[in-house]
């Protein structure tokens, strides 16, 4: 999961948009108070790529309301106080594609699997699904086919 915040960074002060690794915990703690909520700002993301897409765009929302220096970083803080570097808005899109890519997938829909609470079927060599809707159809599939293949076996 990728939690999205605006921070005065310190000791720099710099004003950056961060996309930290993990939850609202694992955020620096120079957060200011979410004044693009609209836009992703305190939202944690499933997906890098969505959470570096809202970090434009707040960016470019906090640019236009009166901090033209405003930046974007990604990283990850582990609990502790790490300011993130800055960098462009084409070496996070960048980022953020190349982990995506790295993220598991539903056995069933192909969407991104939450950080926790993903079903897992037994009988279905233990194959991972997003939601309940998803491990319930990749089993009928299962056992439907099982169905057919015994009832021609019965012919």
């Amino acid at each position: 999961m990728y939690t999205v915040t605006r921070q005065h960074q310190w000791p720099s002060g710099d004003y950056v948009v961060e996309v930290s690794a993990g939850s609202l915990d694992y955020s620096n703690p120079d957060a200011l108070v979410a004044k693009f909520a609209h836009l992703g700002e305190f939202v944690t993301f499933t997906s890098p790529v969505q959470a570096v897409e809202a970090a434009i765009a707040i960016c470019e929302a906090w640019r236009a309301d009166g901090c033209p220096d405003a930046q974007i970083g990604h990283g990850a803080t582990g609990g502790m106080t790490m300011p993130f570097d800055p960098c462009t808005y084409e070496e996070a899109r960048a980022w953020a594609a190349k982990r995506e890519a790295t993220l598991p997938r539903c056995d069933r829909c192909g969407e991104l699997l939450p950080d926790k609470g993903h079903y897992t079927v037994r009988e279905l060599d233990e194959q991972r699904f997003c939601r309940e809707f998803c491990a319930e159809e990749a089993a009928y599939d299962q056992f439907s086919e099982k169905e057919k293949l015994d009832m021609e076996e019965e012919k």
